[in-house]
């Protein structure tokens, strides 16, 4: 066994779970210090079982190429396990027990209460959808060749008959079996249903992501906080003054319609108008800050963002190259049939040989740009097309624990898509792995769902490319900053 293999995996994992624990530090509200101690725990350990599993890619690569004689394949089950157990149960009881806190009242028991109720609601329904789809659909159909010598005795095909196959005393000429059904375990399907759910989040925030995330880095490079003088920062702060006291008076006829209603926006209209006005609270804050950043801090801090600002830069430009490989590689490996090279696969390859850390860390880091795209994306839709669903911006020390959770969902759902992603698009290096067998052959050749596996990665460029195209003609959320965007939406009577 590797016994310096599972040592760096040990160390990393507890660097990992202190990073965790800091992000949440760094960016939780005021209003959630020292309380809300469990969803906090479900947020980390969230947060880590999602790293984890990203990390566990170069991981099992490392294993197989040293024989670590570590269980690959069992440690790959028992982390989605885990994951499917934070997904379905932990995570949504989570939101629904922060969600019904009642300020007024100190004791938690309806609180509790609440919770229990719609957890079991929740897993009532997945449980009943997941053992019937598993009872009709749960077959995984691999293909099979079969293998002949030249010299075959001809009474081998008699049994099928002569409409079977066409056989003199040398060789059989047709195919036998062309796959192998077999019933998966439903501990596996669970897994491929996660993984399924959590394709429409990849393909969306990965797609957006792939384009997005280089942009908004190079963008906020452009934006960096820069010297300025007293005339221009009272010129700028007077128009969000004039910004803000029009939100003030959108707030106030919301509040006042939604008073009607119940105190909730319950028409479509109401939720779009609701969800477009905390989008321009957000973009309004984020310029208040902005501002003052640039001219109200001292001279060290205005050094460090400027010299943050510049790394920004670099990692942008760093990030076009890999969202570009990414893309090259998807069309040259997955959507040419056969394959018209390997490309990343003996890039992998060609670094192992030269030293042996070299391809697992480009493997690793071309998993974690796309586990960090999604990331990007998840956030870029929510802001861009506010229609859709309620945002939950990840903001420095404002970012309550709902906010959190929903993120620390989204994100175990689609990185379980973005290992299944990898496995497919890197099956050259990563063949024999615990994964390799794990994905590619029980997951990917599913009844009928192993149709979407084949063609999935171009809903993945699509949304790439238009996200390019609309990006390049709105490179930032100017537009929503424009004060004659932020008009309340009709609302019906």
């Amino acid at each position: 066994m590797n016994v310096a293999l599972i040592i760096i995996s040990i160390i990393m994992f507890f660097a990992i779970a202190v990073a965790n624990l800091y992000i949440l530090v760094y960016f939780q509200h005021e209003a959630d210090k020292n309380t809300a101690i469990f969803p906090k725990v479900v947020t980390v350990a969230g947060l880590t079982l999602t790293c984890v599993n990203i990390l566990m890619l170069p991981m099992d690569v490392a294993n197989e190429r040293t024989d670590g004689g570590i269980p690959m394949k069992e440690l790959w089950m028992a982390i989605y396990i885990i994951i499917g157990i934070w997904v379905v149960i932990v995570i949504p009881f989570a939101i629904f027990y922060y969600e019904a806190e009642d300020p007024d009242d100190p004791r938690n028991s309806k609180q509790l209460e609440n919770a229990i109720k719609w957890e079991l609601a929740t897993l009532f329904v997945f449980t009943i959808l997941t053992v019937i789809l598993w009872l009709g659909l749960g077959v995984a159909e691999v293909p099979l060749t079969k293998l002949s010598s030249e010299l075959v005795d001809s009474s081998f095909c008699k049994p099928l008959g002569s409409h079977d196959c066409s056989c003199d005393t040398y060789k059989c000429s047709q195919e036998l079996n062309k796959h192998l059904n077999y019933q998966i375990t439903f501990i596996l399907y669970i897994i491929s249903m996660l993984t399924f759910i959590g394709m429409f989040l990849f393909v969306v925030f990965g797609g957006i992501g792939l384009t997005a995330l280089p942009m908004d880095l190079i963008n906020s490079w452009k934006r960096r906080p820069k010297f300025m003088r007293k005339e221009t920062y009272d010129e700028l702060k007077q128009k969000i003054g004039v910004r803000a006291n029009h939100l003030f008076e959108i707030g106030g006829k919301l509040k006042e319609r939604f008073k009607k209603a119940g105190g909730r926006p319950k028409s479509r209209a109401e939720r779009r108008a609701y969800n477009k006005f905390r989008t321009n609270v957000f973009l309004l804050e984020e310029d208040y800050n902005r501002l003052e950043k640039a001219y109200n801090k001292g001279i060290g801090p205005k050094v460090i963002q400027i010299a943050w600002a510049w790394t920004q830069l670099g990692l942008g430009v760093l990030g076009i190259c890999l969202s570009f490989l990414w893309i090259l590689h998807i069309f040259l490996y997955l959507v040419v049939r056969p394959p018209a090279s390997p490309f990343l696969n003996q890039m992998f390859i060609d670094l192992d040989n030269t030293f042996g850390l070299f391809g697992t860390i480009a493997y690793g880091v071309f998993a974690f740009w796309l586990l960090w795209c999604v990331i990007k994306g998840n956030f870029k839709f929510g802001l861009r097309i506010p229609f859709f669903f309620t945002i939950h911006p990840m903001k420095i020390g404002e970012t309550l624990m709902n906010s959190f959770l929903v993120n620390t969902l989204l994100l175990l759902l689609s990185s379980i898509t973005v290992t299944q992603f990898c496995s497919i698009c890197f099956s050259l290096y990563n063949r024999y792995t615990g994964i390799d067998t794990l994905f590619n052959v029980g997951v990917r050749n599913l009844r009928y769902i192993k149709y979407v596996w084949n063609f999935y990665y171009w809903a993945l460029i699509s949304f790439a490319v238009l996200s390019l195209g609309y990006l390049a003609k709105f490179p930032d959320d100017n537009k929503r900053r424009n004060d004659n965007n932020m008009q309340i939406a009709e609302l019906p009577n």
